[in-house]
C-alpha cells in the first residue's frame, strides 16, 4: 500500500493572505452589523441613492407651490415712492434690469445650524426673472459671478456659481455676508475699450436699477450692530449707483431687521421690498410682486429701527466693545467660574418692540420718535388703495365684534390687513403698553371699487394685563378701553372707546380663572425675577432697561453658584415615597395591549397605565433616554420606530441625524417663519402645517422639530430667521396654526425652545436668564400657550438656558407646574440638544421632562443617558422616585406617539 502524500505546509505570504482575508470579513462583518444592526446609519447611505417615489415626487410639487403661496402673500413692499413698482413686461416686450449687489446671485434661502437645509435646488434668481419675462444685464451678472469667484473684476463669460448653503454645523457660522462689488469697481473705466464704466453701459441698458443686500443668520451666532448696517463695500456700491440712477428698486433678503437710515439720504431709491428668506421657490414671487402679477400684501413683523441699539432690550443684551464687537464674556458673572456661569436681564419688562417706541412717543413729549423708527410694525403697502373705518363694536358674552368696512378705491385688485389694537387704562399699578395686537385679518382679494365687510372677534379677557406684585392674577381695570383698527402699530385709521365699569381680577378669591385657563393664574416665577427695577413709563434713564446691568449683578448669588455646581438627585425617603408608591412594571397580561389599540382612548383613562405597565424597565430607561431624532420602537407591543427631524423651515434629515434615523430624506426648504408672520394670515400658516405634515409622511416623519417661537427681542439674535416676531399675538396666531395643520397630518410638532431662549452668545454655557412674570407670561410664554392651548401640539422642546437658578429642561415649574397643570398639555417634552455637561438627565426627568435629545450617546445608549437613567431607577435610594418618573415619561411619549399617522 502507497504511502500518503505529505500535503505541502502552507507558505508565509498564503497564511497572511487568509488572515488579511478573515479580518477583512470580520470587519465587513462588524461594520455591516453597526450600520444596520446596532445604528441605522447604513439605510442612511442606502437612501441617498435611493430615487424619489411618485409620492414624494408630487409631495414635493405641492410644497413648491405652498412655498410660493406663503411668499405671495408674506413678501412686504415697505416703500414706493412715485408707484415705481410694479414694472411692466410681457413675452412680446421684455422689460430690461440691471442688477447690483452680490446677493443677487448669491440668495439667501435659508440659515445655518440644526434649521439648515440643502438649498441647490432653490430657485435662482435669474431663472426666475427669465421664465417672468424680464432681462437682467448680462455683463452685470457676468461681473458678479468672476467677483464672487476670484475675487476679480471681470465681465468675461463665466458659468453661473451654484446656490451656497449655511451649514449645518455651529461651530464656524457660514454665509452671514458675502464680499461685494465696491463702488470703485463700478466706477473703474477699465473693463471696456471705450473708457465708460460699467455703470454707463448699464444705464444704456436699463433705466432701472435693482440692488440686493443681504444676511443670513445661525445658531449660536448674534449678529453686531454693524453686521446689521451697510458694508463699507454696499455703501459704496448704493452710492455709486444711486449718482447714476434715478429709479432704484432695494431688495432686502434677511430675516433680521437691519438699519435703513441712508434711505433718507438717497431718493432715488424709490421701492423697497423685504423678502426674508425665500426658501425653495419664494423668488418667483419677488418677480411676480415685480411685473404686478401679484399685488404684495405683507405687513411686516417687527419694527424696524434707524439704530438698532435704540431699543432698551439691546442695553441688557451683550456688551458691545469699543471696535463694534460683543465682548466674548459679556455679561458673566465674575465670581463664577471661566467656562460658566452668564446671565442676561430682561429689565425692559413689557417693552418689546413696538411696545416700547409707541408708547414712549404717546407718554413722552420730549420723544423724537422719526428719529428712531423707520418703519413700524405692521407697515406694508398694496399696489391699491383702501378706505376703511369701524362700523361698530359690540360686546356679548364676554367676546367683542369688531365691525369693519373696506373698500378697494384703487385701480387694482389687492388684499388689505386689517389690524386691532387696544388701549388699556393705565392707573401706574401695573405695566401697559398703549398700543397692542389683540386680532387681524387678512381681507379677500378685494376687486376695485368694492367693499366688503368683516366681523372681527376678540375676547374681553384677552385685553388682560398680568399683575404680578399685587394680585398675582390676570387682571381687567376698569376705565376705558380704546379699541383701534390701524393700518399699522402707529397709524391709526378709526377707532372707538369700549368702557369697563369694575375691575376684573381672573382668581378664585374674585371673579374666577380666565376662560382659557384650566385653573387659576398666579405667580410661579418669582424667583426668576432678578432686579427689580423694570421699565415703567417714568422712562427713567437710571433704570437697567437704559443703562444696562449695574456693578452689583455681576457678582452671583449663592443660589447661582449653588445651580452652576450641579444637582443631586432627592431620595425616596426625602421625598416621603414607600413601597406602596411603586407603580407596576413588565407585567405580562393575558391578553397583551398594542399601542394601536390605544387608538382613541384619552390620556386619564386607566388603561393607558395598564398598557404602560407591560414596558420593562429597561424599554423604560431607552424609551426616555435616547431620543436624538427619534423616538424608539418596541416591536412586541406595537410602538413604531418614530422618526423626528430638525425642522423650522425644511423636513428632513441633516448629516448626523439622517444617521440616526436611516434615510436621508428631505422636503423642501419653505420661505422663513419670518416671511410666514408677515403674510398676517392664519390660513397660510395653517397650509404650510399642512405642507410639512404631508412631506413628513411621504418621507416616513412622524415627528419635527420646529416650529420655533422665541421672541425677536432684538434684531441681533442670529436664529430669528426661525422665530416668527417681536409681538407675542401675531407669533402665536400663525405659530398655533402652523402646528395645528402638521398635527391634523398625524405629526408631533415639538415647539421650541422653551423658554426664554432670544439670545445665542453663550447659551450653552450656564445662561441665567432674569425676567419678571407679567413678560414671561404677556410676551415669552404666550406663543407656546397658544401653540398648546389653539394649536393642540403633542410635543415641546426645552431650551438651554436657566430661568432664574433652574435649567430649562429640568425646570419643574416650567415643565409641569405650567405646562401640564395650568396649560392641560398632554404629550412630551424633550430637551435640546443634550451634549452640555450641566444638562443632568436625572434633574430632566424629575423636573417633568420625558425625552433627552442625547446626541453623543444615540450609538451606545446605555452608556449614556438611558444607562443613567436605568442606574437611578435600580438604585435603592431613588429607584421608587425614578420608577415613577420612567413610567410617566414613557406613558407621555408614547400617548404622543399613539396620535401621530404611523399608528393605525
Amino acid at each position: 500500500m502507497e504511502q500518503s502524500k505529505a500535503k505541502k505546509p502552507l507558505s508565509k505570504g498564503a497564511k497572511i493572505g487568509i488572515g488579511v482575508a478573515i479580518a477583512v470579513v470580520v470587519l465587513l462583518v462588524a461594520v455591516l452589523v453597526y450600520a444596520f444592526v446596532i445604528t441605522n446609519s447604513g439605510y442612511w447611505f442606502l437612501s441617498k441613492f435611493k430615487a424619489d417615489t411618485p409620492e414624494q415626487q408630487m409631495s414635493y410639487t405641492s410644497a413648491s407651490d405652498t412655498s410660493q403661496t406663503i411668499a405671495d402673500e408674506g413678501f412686504v413692499l415697505m416703500q414706493n415712492n412715485e408707484d415705481l413698482m410694479p414694472l411692466a413686461t410681457s413675452a412680446d416686450n421684455k422689460s430690461k434690469i440691471n442688477v447690483f449687489g452680490m446677493r443677487a446671485v448669491q440668495l439667501v434661502y435659508n440659515a445655518g445650524g440644526s434649521a439648515a437645509s440643502v438649498v441647490d435646488k432653490c430657485v435662482r434668481l435669474e431663472d426666475a426673472m427669465a421664465e417672468g419675462n424680464y432681462e437682467l444685464n448680462p455683463d452685470l451678472l457676468n461681473l458678479y459671478y468672476n467677483y464672487y469667484k476670484t475675487g476679480k473684476a471681470s465681465i468675461a463669460p463665466t458659468e453661473a456659481p451654484g446656490n451656497s448653503s449655511a451649514s449645518e454645523f455651529i461651530t464656524e457660522p457660514s454665509n452671514i455676508t458675502v464680499p461685494d462689488v465696491p463702488g470703485d469697481i463700478l466706477t473703474d473705466t477699465s473693463l471696456y475699450d471705450d473708457g465708460r464704466s460699467i455703470l454707463d453701459h448699464a444705464y444704456d441698458y436699463s433705466d432701472v436699477a435693482m440692488i440686493f443686500i443681504g444676511r443670513g443668520g445661525s445658531e449660536v451666532f448674534d449678529f453686531t450692530p454693524s453686521l446689521l448696517q451697510l458694508s463699507e463695500d454696499e455703501a459704496s456700491m448704493v452710492d455709486a449707483v444711486c449718482s447714476k440712477f434715478d429709479k432704484v428698486i432695494l431688495v432686502l433678503n434677511t430675516a433680521n431687521a437691519m438699519e435703513l437710515d441712508f434711505l433718507r439720504d438717497y431718493p432715488q431709491i424709490k421701492s423697497v421690498l423685504w423678502i426674508g428668506y425665500p426658501g425653495e421657490a419664494g423668488i418667483h414671487s419677488l418677480v411676480r410682486i415685480l411685473s404686478g402679477e401679484v399685488n404684495p400684501s405683507g405687513r411686516l413683523a417687527d419694527t424696524w429701527l434707524v439704530d438698532n441699539l435704540a431699543t432698551p432690550a439691546a442695553n441688557n443684551y451683550l456688551q458691545l466693545e469699543s471696535d463694534g464687537t460683543w465682548n466674548a464674556n459679556s455679561y458673566h458673572y465674575t465670581n463664577a467660574p471661566d467656562d460658566a456661569g452668564y446671565f442676561t436681564q430682561y429689565s425692559e419688562g413689557i417693552y418689546v418692540g413696538y411696545k416700547y417706541f409707541e408708547t414712549r412717543h404717546d407718554t413722552d413729549e420730549s420723544y423724537d420718535y422719526d428719529s428712531e423708527v423707520m418703519f413700524p410694525f405692521g407697515s406694508g403697502l398694496s399696489y391699491t388703495t383702501f378706505d376703511k373705518d369701524i362700523m361698530a363694536i359690540n360686546e356679548e358674552n364676554g367676546v367683542i365684534t369688531v365691525r369693519v368696512e373696506v373698500t378697494n378705491t384703487g385701480d387694482v385688485a389687492g388684499k388689505d390687513v386689517l389690524e386691532i389694537y387696544y388701549n388699556p387704562p393705565y392707573t401706574g399699578a401695573i405695566e401697559k403698553s398703549t398700543v397692542n395686537l389683540v386680532a387681524f385679518k387678512k381681507t379677500n382679494l378685494i376687486e376695485p371699487g368694492t367693499t366688503e365687510y368683516y366681523s372681527i372677534e376678540f375676547n374681553v379677557e384677552d385685553m388682560a394685563s398680568y399683575d404680578y406684585t399685587t394680585n398675582k392674577a390676570w387682571t381687567l381695570e376698569a376705565g376705558d378701553y380704546v379699541i383701534s383698527l390701524r393700518n399699522n402699530a402707529h397709524d391709526v385709521v378709526d377707532e372707538e372707546t369700549w368702557n369697563l365699569a369694575d375691575d376684573i381680577i381672573y382668581n378664585d378669591a374674585n371673579d374666577g380663572k380666565r376662560s382659557c385657563d384650566l385653573v387659576s393664574v398666579t405667580n410661579l416665577f418669582d424667583d426668576a425675577m432678578g432686579p427689580d427695577d423694570f421699565l415703567t413709563r417714568e422712562w427713567n434713564q437710571d433704570s437697567r432697561a437704559f443703562t444696562g446691568p449695574k456693578e452689583e449683578d455681576f457678582t452671583a448669588s449663592q443660589a447661582v453658584l449653588d445651580a452652576i455646581s450641579g444637582y443631586s438627585a432627592p431620595t425616596d425617603a426625602e421625598l416621603g415615597l414607600t413601597e406602596a408608591d411603586m407603580p407596576a412594571v413588565g407585567v405580562t397580561l393575558d391578553t397583551p395591549i398594542m399601542l394601536s389599540d390605544m387608538k382613541g382612548v384619552a390620556k386619564d383613562d386607566p388603561k393607558w397605565d395598564e398598557f404602560v405597565s407591560q414596558l420593562t424597565l429597561d424599554e423604560m430607561a431607552l424609551l426616555s433616554g435616547n431620543g436624538a431624532w427619534h423616538i424608539e420602537g418596541l416591536e412586541r407591543l406595537g410602538v413604531p420606530f418614530t422618526r423626528t427631524p430638525d425642522g423650522s423651515v425644511c423636513v428632513g434629515a441633516s448629516t448626523y441625524s439622517g444617521a440616526i434615523m436611516g434615510t436621508d430624506a428631505a422636503g423642501i426648504t419653505y420661505p422663513c417663519p419670518v416671511v410666514i408672520a408677515s403674510s398676517w394670515n392664519e390660513d397660510i400658516a395653517y397650509m404650510m402645517g399642512t405642507s410639512a405634515g404631508s412631506e413628513a409622511q411621504v418621507n416616513g416623519y412622524a415627528g419635527w422639530y420646529a416650529p420655533a417661537m422665541d421672541t425677536h427681542r432684538t434684531a441681533f439674535n442670529g436664529r430669528n430667521f426661525e422665530y416668527y416676531s417681536e409681538d407675542s399675538f401675531l407669533a402665536g396666531t400663525i405659530a398655533s396654526n402652523v402646528v395645528r395643520g402638521a398635527t391634523d397630518k398625524g405629526v408631533i410638532c415639538f415647539v421650541k425652545h422653551f423658554a426664554l431662549n432670544e439670545r445665542e452668545s453663550n447659551d450653552r454655557n450656564q445662561l441665567f436668564s432674569w425676567c419678571n412674570e407679567q413678560a414671561m407670561r404677556e410676551i415669552y410664554l404666550k406663543p407656546f400657550e397658544m401653540a398648546i392651548k389653539e394649536g393642540g401640539s403633542l410635543g415641546v422642546m426645552s431650551s438651554f438656558n436657566y430661568i432664574g437658578t433652574e435649567w430649562a429642561g429640568g425646570n419643574s415649574t416650567l415643565l409641569t407646574d405650567l405646562l401640564r397643570d395650568e396649560w392641560g398639555f398632554e404629550g412630551l417634552v424633550i430637551t435640546d440638544a443634550h451634549v452640555y455637561p450641566y444638562m443632568d438627565t436625572i434633574l430632566m426627568s424629575y423636573a417633568g421632562g420625558d425625552l433627552s435629545l442625547d446626541a453623543v450617546g444615540a450609538w451606545a445608549p446605555f452608556d449614556s443617558h438611558a444607562g443613567q437613567l436605568l442606574d437611578a431607577a435600580k438604585n435603592p435610594d431613588t429607584q421608587i422616585g425614578m420608577t415613577q418618573n420612567l413610567f410617566r415619561a414613557s406613558k407621555n411619549i408614547l400617548y404622543a406617539v399613539c396620535q401621530a399617522w404611523a399608528v393605525e
